[in-house]
């Protein structure tokens, strides 16, 4: 391999990392103060006891959003963690509400009904005709989902919101222009000395 021809190769390995690299970054960003629990990421915050709106609020402070639950495997993983930190006999906010319509439980978080629910027998019932709110509370060890007045007290867990654009090893050349590797490909191909490749 001539000299000009490692130099080039070793410019372009340069720059793909870089863009590997840079690209990885906001996919494995630092996740602190969030937990992987299950395939999620959320933030547990028992430091104060708040109600539904000011949990909402708390989260969005951290770029993210009141849990919202959607399968059996994200129940089990949360109340798994809940229960191996000590915190199973706390109320904590989720987000989901019936508030724009009473019986129909929704999603702050993204607009839609709830897919998936677990809760207590006979909930809801919406007590008082003043529960719109969904807690997750303990029963018999495990835990359940319970409509709630929005202004009684709880913990918010927080979920953290998937970053838009994502890049792996598989898939990280389509962050590149379309043109970019031909260019450098042309450039290779038609220089006899190419030893100036920082800049």
């Amino acid at each position: 391999m001539e000299i000009t021809q490692f130099v080039v190769l070793l410019c372009f390995t340069s720059v793909f990392a870089d863009s590997l690299i840079a690209s990885n970054d906001e996919c494995n960003s630092d996740n602190y103060p969030f937990t992987k629990i299950g395939n999620k990421y959320y933030l547990v915050n028992t430091g104060m006891k708040m109600n539904w709106f000011e949990a909402a609020h708390v989260c969005r402070t951290y770029d993210s959003d009141l849990a919202t639950i959607e399968s059996e495997a994200e129940m089990n993983a949360l109340a798994f963690h809940l229960t191996t930190n000590g915190q199973l006999g706390k109320y904590f906010w989720t987000s989901g509400s019936d508030l724009a319509l009473e019986g129909k439980f929704m999603s702050l978080s993204n607009g839609r009904p709830m897919t998936y629910t677990k809760w207590s027998g006979g909930q809801p019932d919406n007590a008082g005709n003043n529960e719109h709110c969904v807690h997750l509370w303990n029963v018999n060890n495990l835990l359940h989902m319970n409509d709630y007045p929005c202004t009684g007290q709880g913990y918010p867990i927080c979920e953290r919101r998937k970053p838009s654009k994502c890049c792996d090893v598989e898939n990280c050349i389509n962050i590149m222009p379309k043109c970019a590797l031909s260019k450098l490909l042309q450039t290779y191909l038609q220089t006899a000395s190419i030893f100036n490749c920082v800049g």
